[in-house]
């Protein structure tokens, strides 16, 4: 008998809307990726993890007006297909995104990390603070209290994990949710069982990351990281190119095969997501609605289904997407 399927996703770094609403957006997300290959379903078994709360106190506000505000929500989902078309040569949109990259040159160059270890301190501090409260294990200094952050964060996951165990899981993390993922399925080896990892718009690969992961595991400097011994069947590593903080999405050369022989298998996208005009690659809406991750969704929910009924599957999506091709 084969056993029941579930979703678990965990976010990444910052702030975000109150946990109802980031889950519905999530599951919102996913269930319009899986519409556009043909799976027409309406339910779905998702349980998100959210920690934003454990470094941030008070969510953002959906509903705040004003855009100096910290509860000022920027970016909130809306379905590809509904998205209004906007003027994408606005002077506001092209400034933004000209100063997106050059920030993007500086944050991400190699070379200057090797080089100045001080700035790569600095800038983990400065713009990722709450990887920085991660890995220090210090709450933010407005919480006016001593704690320790990444057990707090770790311990999230873990629970949820468990009280799934006897599910048949798919992991899918983003961002900063994918290192707390790797800390939770390398530190709890014997206690988890995960069927597929996919870790989207991934850091694991930016090399002051990489070393911090080596050196939490008190592997050597020459040797790889090793995938999770939880994940039995995939991990899957799915990375816009234009996304900088998952340009080293080849994570297949820095993680070497766990007791099942599983390791990363990386997979380009195109992360569609935008908002007032300005694309945003890195954002968790556009990996979870894409037809990649779609499909490892899809094929995930077959896992104990019949031969027939998977062929009937694949037959149906076949008719459908040159339906879909034939109509655009």
């Amino acid at each position: 008998m084969a056993k029941s399927k579930i979703i678990i996703g965990i976010h990444g770094l910052g702030n975000k809307p109150p946990k109802i609403l980031f889950e519905e957006w999530w599951r919102l997300s996913i269930l319009e990726g899986l519409k556009n290959i043909g799976y027409r379903r309406t339910n779905l078994n998702f349980e998100l993890v959210y920690w934003s709360d454990v470094l941030h106190p008070v969510p953002l506000d959906p509903y705040e007006k004003d855009e100096d505000s910290e509860l000022f929500l920027e970016e909130k989902y809306s379905s590809a297909a509904n998205r209004k078309e906007e003027e994408n040569n606005s002077l506001k949109s092209s400034m933004a995104q000209y100063i997106r990259e050059q920030f993007n040159n500086i944050l991400f160059n190699e070379k200057l990390h090797i080089n100045f270890p001080s700035i790569t301190d600095f800038i983990i501090k400065h713009f990722f603070k709450d990887l920085s409260v991660y890995l220090t294990e210090k709450c933010i200094s407005e919480n006016n209290r001593e704690c320790l952050a990444k057990e707090v964060i770790q311990e999230r996951l873990h629970q949820v994990l468990l009280k799934h165990k006897e599910k048949d899981i798919l992991l899918v993390s983003h961002s900063m949710g994918t290192i707390v993922a790797y800390d939770v399925l390398s530190k709890y080896n014997n206690e988890l069982n995960i069927n597929t990892w996919v870790t989207t718009g991934s850091p694991l690969g930016v090399p002051f990351i990489y070393g911090e992961l080596k050196f939490e595991s008190r592997q050597t400097e020459s040797s790889l990281a090793v995938t999770p011994n939880p994940i039995t069947s995939n991990w899957f590593n799915l990375a816009d190119l234009n996304d900088k903080l998952a340009v080293n999405y080849e994570l297949d050369k820095l993680f070497a095969p766990n007791i099942h022989g599983i390791k990363p298998e990386a997979m380009l996208i195109h992360n569609d997501y935008e908002s007032n005009g300005i694309k945003n690659p890195h954002k968790t809406y556009g990996y979870l609605r894409s037809p990649e991750l779609s499909q490892i969704i899809d094929n995930f929910l077959c896992i104990g289904k019949s031969k027939f009924s998977i062929w009937m599957r694949k037959k149906f999506l076949s008719v459908f997407a040159k339906f879909k091709s034939n109509n655009n």
